[in-house]
């Protein structure tokens, strides 16, 4: 119901119709139907909504005044207050897990702290992605008007055709499916592949993201120690061996949370194990522009046999142009379509159009560039401040936005205090497949660090 329909009379046993209007009107505030700074139906409003008369509702008016709710405005009306005190900081949870993680980090965009999965806004082009929403508005509007693509927008499609070559990723445009994002992408591979109750291997620690869709999935996550080269081979290979999995999900560049790029030998190796034991791999390459350049991708050296390769622009664009892509064996590629029209049908075009243009006009390679100068100066001012600190870092990465920290401390509590000083940290719990406390946490570079988070061992917060 909205703030004007109207209902039957809703006065309880033993209220007055005067009760009930202020009770009416204060649902509402409470719910938010009426924020601070709004003007209040009229009292004639009020009136005829509540089947009352006006002097009912003007005596309404007059009690939520003196309770501090409302404000009169002299030949204005009547007008919400705000709160008598400010909002306290919810209470701090008893145990952090992947959902008090997310809704904080995405908490009406204003989360910050060193936690964040993502650069600062003030790194990325507004005005070019501005300028580009512009010029799409310019178009016909009929352009906006059709369903869209099963696979998405094409002209997309066959730029990161190209984009994918400097790769050695060949593909054709029919393999690449668009997507919202790598998580949509995950989503879609495991509808196709994997059925619940089969074994997934992830690294430990592994994207949180990831941890939680396998676990919506219902399927048996097996951790496989990390390295900071990577995945330990031995482990790997003495797991797949144990529990015939079906997919393993895997970063090869920039690893979140730990930074590692695999080298060449191996990728080599992981495939090798993978042909052995009969499983696929799910590439996620989301941070392929902010990793090195002279990486080797799992799918180049694969061929698109047993690596499904996703991407996306997340992460160097915009975060909410949620456009992505995942890569495959043709027979596989169709696959991932279907499943595609089953759960969303296509994908918008509009933020497929708006990528497309933002890619062919120039630009985004002198923007890429910047963000690893920029990315490479705060990751070395960062391991700077933690070496003075004596803080110990899990391996040196030399690309990507995340450092994997030790603190000497339960990196649970260390979250709960911070939120309450308005921070954003992410617990090594929520890096692994069992959520065990753990003093390790994710640190991104660009984030101004507080030494008190950093190191427990001399400093309290």
């Amino acid at each position: 119901m909205s703030a004007t329909d109207t209902r039957p009379d809703d006065t309880s046993p033993g209220q007055s119709r005067v009760e009930a209007c202020i009770g009416w009107v204060r649902r509402r505030i409470d719910g938010q139907v009426f924020r601070t700074g709004a003007r209040l139906p009229s009292v004639r409003e009020l009136a005829r909504l509540r089947g009352v008369s006006p002097f009912t509702a003007a005596a309404a008016y007059d009690q939520l005044v003196a309770m501090g709710l409302a404000e009169a405005r002299r030949g204005s009306g009547f007008y919400v207050l705000p709160p008598a005190e400010p909002a306290r900081p919810a209470p701090l949870p008893t145990g952090i897990d992947l959902n008090w993680l997310m809704r904080h980090m995405l908490d009406s965009g204003r989360a910050q702290g060193p936690g964040l999965g993502v650069l600062p806004a003030s790194w990325l082009d507004g005005s070019r992605v501005a300028e580009a929403l512009r010029a799409l508005g310019r178009q016909g509007a009929d352009r906006w008007l059709a369903a869209g693509s099963s696979h998405g927008f094409e002209p997309l499609r066959q730029v990161l055709q190209r984009r994918l070559a400097a790769l050695d990723i060949v593909a054709g445009t029919e393999q690449i499916v668009l997507t919202t994002g790598v998580t949509q992408g995950l989503d879609l591979v495991l509808r196709s592949l994997v059925r619940p109750g089969e074994a997934v291997l992830v690294t430990e620690p592994c994207w949180f993201g990831a941890l939680g869709m396998l676990a919506a999935h219902g399927v048996r996550i097996v951790p496989v120690p990390c390295t900071p080269a990577g995945p330990d081979l031995a482990a790997l290979e003495r797991i797949a061996g144990e529990v015939r999995p079906r997919l393993m999900v895997l970063s090869a560049t920039a690893h979140n949370p730990t930074g590692f790029t695999l080298p060449a030998q191996a990728v080599d190796s992981i495939l090798a194990i993978a042909r052995t034991h009969d499983f696929a791999i799910f590439e996620d390459d989301i941070y392929a522009d902010l990793g090195s350049p002279s990486a080797v991708r799992l799918a180049a050296r694969d061929g698109l046999d047993r690596v499904i390769y996703a991407g996306g622009f997340s992460k160097t664009l915009a975060a909410n142009v949620r456009v992505g892509f995942l890569v495959a064996g043709e027979a596989r590629a169709r696959t991932l379509t279907q499943a595609k029209i089953l759960t969303g049908f296509t994908t918008p075009e509009i933020n497929e159009r708006l990528v497309h243009r933002l890619l062919v006009e120039g630009g985004q390679a002198r923007h890429v560039a910047g963000l690893r100068t920029r990315l490479a100066e705060s990751r070395e001012r960062m391991l700077q401040m933690l070496d003075r600190e004596g803080v110990p870092i899990f391996g040196r990465p030399d690309s990507g936005m995340f450092l994997w920290v030790d603190t000497g401390r339960d990196t649970n509590l260390l979250a709960a205090e911070a939120r309450g000083r308005g921070l954003l940290v992410a617990p090594g719990s929520l890096f692994s497949a069992d959520q065990r406390p753990s003093t390790w946490m994710r640190l991104n570079v660009t984030t101004a660090a507080d030494d008190r988070l950093l190191d427990g061992r001399t400093r309290r917060p």
